[in-house]
């Protein structure tokens, strides 16, 4: 349904300065093209998830001393990363809460909302320290760092909770059409005694 590309792409960003944020994005887009063929809106999300992708790629050439650190390019990219990653989520996990709502799955809403609040909450975060040198010190990068983790275990965790939840029309439909056998062969049976 999507939700599985969505999951490995969410697990590689992980290592998105590694550049396996690339392959990360990449599948991300592709999940929520998947889910928009059932639900609406999920392109946004996708496009969202595509624009990530050059920061992946400057990071990793960075990384491996291809590029130069600390530029004015690299710095504005970085900050563009960070406001497109936190629209991104926001938007799916606000997609998510609509559909949840629609079915009354009242856990599954206030997971998303609490998924996409502390994702914007992060990347808020992270710009600020971006931005304002006098509060970046290594305590402040290495909450960060292990809140980056924990936000993406939340993140895996949602989109299992989301993929069992959610179902698509045509699995409805073939839950529909079983349990129509099921009372057909009930009604026979009665019949038959």
């Amino acid at each position: 349904m999507g939700f599985g590309l969505i999951l490995v792409g969410l697990a590689l960003l992980i290592g998105v300065e590694a550049g396996f944020g690339i392959v990360g994005y990449v599948l991300i887009f592709a999940g929520c093209r998947k889910l928009s063929r059932i639900h609406d809106d999920f392109t946004v999300c996708g496009i969202l998830a595509l624009l990530n992708i050059p920061y992946s790629a400057v990071s990793a050439l960075t990384l491996f001393k291809v590029l130069p650190e600390g530029n004015l390019i690299t710095g504005c990219l970085n900050v563009t990363h960070y406001i497109f990653s936190a629209a991104m989520f926001w938007y799916f996990c606000m997609r998510i809460r609509a559909i949840a709502m629609e079915g009354d799955d009242h856990k599954l809403a206030s997971s998303a909302l609490r998924n996409g609040l502390m994702s914007v909450m992060y990347y808020l975060w992270t710009v600020a320290v971006l931005i304002l040198p006098f509060i970046r010190n290594t305590v402040m990068v290495g909450i960060l760092a292990l809140f980056k983790y924990i936000l993406i275990a939340c993140g895996i965790l949602f989109l299992l909770s989301c993929g069992a939840k959610i179902t698509t029309p045509s699995q409805m439909a073939a839950e529909e059409r079983a349990r129509m056998k099921e009372q057909e062969k009930t009604v026979k049976k009665r019949k038959g005694e």
